[in-house]
């Protein structure tokens, strides 16, 4: 809850709930279904970006008669009487806040809103809250009942603004340069070949030379003649 004090800061938008679904546009009655507060948020001021400021700041979620949800922008907790949230809470209470006001105390309650569409630089329509007002006396029954609403999850408060690292500049993609296969030790690899044996000669057989034949010619010598007397 945001417990308002004295301050001379100004408010500036900040996220809120994630709201999918645009409010019509057009004057309607709400009921207060949330209070967001945004403690310590650092971000860079609007006269000189260079410089950080540490600033609170607080918003309203509201639930409409048609089932639909609409979020203010962003305020800063603040007490100057030149402050979105002072003007306001003085508009929608008709009183102006004090010191040591609770916004909190604010859920609940019904108000009538002035609802118009606008287009963000991006080109998105979406819905903003022009005036908040008080309920007209004998139309209370018109406020939507908070129980039939649930509210979406993701408000937490946003995380303080750091500085953004260093970005180092994206080196072009290398081809992968591609290694020489290794090559291989050669192992020198001794392959025994068998001589082809001589073969050894054949020696033809001797042709012994065939015996003569003893004829009967000149050759044959007949026995020597024995004398044999008579």
């Amino acid at each position: 809850m945001a417990i308002l004090q004295q301050s001379s800061n100004t408010g500036g938008p900040i996220t809120g709930w994630p709201l999918t679904t645009l409010a019509p546009a057009g004057q309607t009655f709400a009921v207060c279904l949330a209070v967001k507060d945004s403690m310590q948020i650092q971000r860079p001021s609007y006269e000189d970006p260079s410089v950080i400021e540490t600033k609170n700041f607080t918003r309203f979620l509201f639930g409409l008669s048609d089932g639909t949800m609409i979020q203010t922008g962003e305020m800063t907790i603040s007490l100057n009487e030149k402050s979105k949230l002072f003007k306001t809470l003085t508009s929608w209470n008709g009183t102006m806040p004090f010191s040591g006001f609770d916004t909190e105390t604010m859920v609940g309650k019904g108000a009538t809103l002035n609802i118009i569409h606008k287009t963000s630089q991006k080109g998105r329509e979406y819905a903003d809250i022009s005036a908040i007002m008080p309920v007209m006396q004998g139309m209370e029954a018109q406020v939507p009942d908070r129980s039939r609403f649930v509210i979406p999850s993701g408000d937490e408060a946003p995380a303080p603004i750091q500085q953004a690292p260093v970005v180092q500049p994206v080196q072009p993609m290398q081809a992968p340069i591609q290694q020489a296969p290794v090559q291989q030790p050669v192992t020198n690899t001794t392959v025994n070949v068998d001589q082809p044996q001589p073969v050894p000669a054949v020696q033809e057989p001797v042709q012994q030379p065939a015996p003569q034949q003893q004829t009967m010619g000149t050759q044959f010598t007949g026995p020597q003649s024995t004398n044999v007397p008579f």
